[in-house]
């Protein structure tokens, strides 16, 4: 037995309906249809969005109502057997229709609208059982990837906010207070999306709110973080390229150096000629200091070989040192490391923008390396917008697949 009820009277209840008078309150509709969401039903029901759901898969595979979805997540439920139903609630001992056959030629349901209850009574479609597949397996995807960005992005705020502590008490606050900040802004998006659906657009206001300031600390955080770690390692690579440069420019300085040198005897060999060709100055090697103080030509005749193995002496022991000199400086280049550029990626990046437009845009390392903070201090941050695209997609595919 099922009691009958009107649906003014209904409006005004507060405790919830059960399952039965729900059924009565849309069967006893005046038009026999009504276009409403399932959080309103779920508000003059005082149930649950998920029970909502339920209830109205059950009652459209039943063919009690043919539901149709309209945009914006608005459906259209139109009562089958709305006038049979009036018609055996009037009398409480009357039975229940017993078929759907039955209840449609009871009410004289138009052809499509039987065709159209008879098909959602079928099953869904392949098609739909694809979509809904593919939205299961979107959503799941999604919330596992915010969920991987929230935690780095935990990880990474803990890390600075601790550094930023004088003493370990301190460290731990603050630390603390930068993960709750990330946990904040994983959640708020997903409920301020969920808020807004149902209508709750204040309370969907407080939490972007809440959301805008959560996010202003964990950048302030990220940001941190970023440059801090960036600008060590920059600031290191750039002085081993340094050393590298410095290291080169001697190479080539020496290199240069020892190609103008062209004696070839080694020093012991010119010291030798040298001691064998002094007797031959012996007339004029006191008068010249040994052929160190020569003032007239005949001094400079008698002197001529000694002059000229002195100075291929001083040649040769300059040639030495700049070989010795050479091998030191390639020992030194072959232990730093293969480091020629402070940041690589910066530089590379801006002339590749420079290259793809044909030299339209010249952007510097700098604004390269500004970019790239940007991106890496923005990245923690979209994990909430992600988590509410994954509970969109579920909720979505949970409202429009047919039962």
């Amino acid at each position: 037995m099922i009691l009958a009820a009107s649906p003014v009277s209904m409006d005004n209840r507060v405790e919830p309906f059960t399952d039965e008078q729900a059924l009565i309150w849309l069967l006893a509709l005046p038009d026999g249809r009504i276009e409403t969401t399932v959080s309103d039903l779920a508000r003059r029901w005082s149930w649950n969005r998920t029970k909502v759901l339920r209830r109205l898969r059950r009652w459209t595979a039943d063919g009690h109502i043919i539901r149709t979805h309209e945009p914006g997540g608005r459906s259209v439920i139109t009562a089958i057997n709305s006038t049979a139903h009036r018609a055996t609630s009037a009398n409480t001992t009357a039975p229940t229709v017993a078929t759907s056959e039955s209840r449609m030629a009871a009410v004289n349901v138009p052809v499509h609208l039987a065709e159209q209850g008879e098909h959602r009574r079928a099953g869904p479609l392949p098609a739909r059982g694809s979509r809904a597949i593919f939205r299961t397996t979107a959503s799941v995807g999604f919330a596992a990837l915010a969920l991987a960005i929230a935690w780095f992005g935990i990880r990474i705020n803990a890390w600075y906010g601790a550094t930023l502590g004088k003493t370990e008490e301190a460290s731990s606050l603050i630390a603390g207070l930068s993960v709750s900040a990330d946990i904040l802004a994983l959640g708020l998006p997903a409920a301020a999306r969920t808020l807004w659906v149902e209508r709750c657009r204040a309370a969907a206001g407080v939490a972007w709110a809440l959301w805008t300031v959560t996010i202003v600390v964990a950048l302030m955080a990220t940001i941190g973080f970023t440059a801090l770690n960036i600008a060590d390692t920059t600031a290191a690579r750039d002085k081993i390229a340094g050393q590298s440069a410095i290291v080169r420019a001697t190479i080539d300085r020496l290199r240069g150096e020892r190609a103008l040198i062209t004696e070839s005897r080694s020093v012991a060999t010119i010291e030798a000629e040298l001691q064998r060709t002094q007797p031959g100055a012996a007339a004029v090697w006191r008068a010249t200091a040994g052929c160190h103080d020569v003032t007239v030509p005949e001094s400079g005749q008698a002197c001529a070989t000694v002059l000229a193995l002195r100075q291929a002496l001083g040649m040769a022991e300059r040639r030495d040192r700049l070989d010795a000199d050479l091998r030191e400086a390639s020992s030194q280049l072959e232990h730093l490391p293969a480091v020629t550029t402070a940041d690589p990626q910066a530089e590379t990046a801006a002339k590749l923008v420079h290259w793809a437009t044909f030299g339209v845009v010249n952007l510097t390392s700098n604004d390269i390396q500004m970019v790239r903070v940007a991106g890496i201090a923005l990245m923690p941050q979209i994990a909430g917008l992600v988590l509410m695209l994954a509970t969109t997609l579920w909720q979505s595919g949970q409202t429009r697949v047919p039962r």
